[in-house]
């Protein structure tokens, strides 16, 4: 055979190989639908993240993102009376590199706020969305007795907001 020419066998098993990579997904695979649980705790933080920045109504933003004015509260969930950890990684999906405005890196329940706008005041429900559990006005995941909250040590709606500073106290039954 002269340089330059093909057998139709080669050929053919180039283009097959070619046409079998082009098929094959480049980057991270499609995450997951985003699923809100009603089990007992522990409660991890979502691996596929993107999905619950999207189902709580936030806009993804690069990893690196701070916002105009950042700032941190605690959150702190107690179930039948015992303490559950506020998992590190909430709201973060760190294999697309991004996060929502609201998140977390540690498990002492410190939450990241860093909004695109000063305005912008995220709620407890958007956050336990982030989280992947079941919340509202009732219930936090499949505890639905006696739900409690406080924000600074006064009793706070359901669905209040996150503010600078704040402490917050989830507390429920099941």
């Amino acid at each position: 055979m002269r340089a330059g020419r093909w057998r139709p066998a080669a050929a053919a098993a180039v283009l097959l190989v070619s046409g079998a990579l082009a098929g094959c997904q480049v980057g991270p695979a499609a995450p997951a639908a985003a699923e809100l649980r009603t089990g007992a705790p522990p409660w991890d933080a979502p691996r596929d993240a993107v999905s619950y920045i999207d189902k709580a109504g936030f806009e993804r933003l690069p990893l690196d993102f701070s916002g105009p004015s950042p700032y941190t509260l605690t959150i702190a969930v107690t179930v039948d009376g015992k303490p559950v950890q506020v998992p590190a990684g909430i709201g973060v999906d760190k294999l697309r590199a991004e996060q929502a405005a609201v998140h977390t890196h540690t498990t002492d329940g410190q939450v990241w706020v860093e909004a695109k706008i000063a305005s912008e005041h995220p709620t407890l429900a958007q956050f336990f969305t982030l989280w992947g559990l079941r919340y509202d006005a009732k219930c936090l995941a499949d505890a639905c007795t006696d739900l409690k909250i406080t924000v600074n040590g006064t009793p706070a709606p359901w669905n209040t907001p996150l503010t600078r500073n704040a402490h917050v106290i989830v507390t429920v039954r099941h």
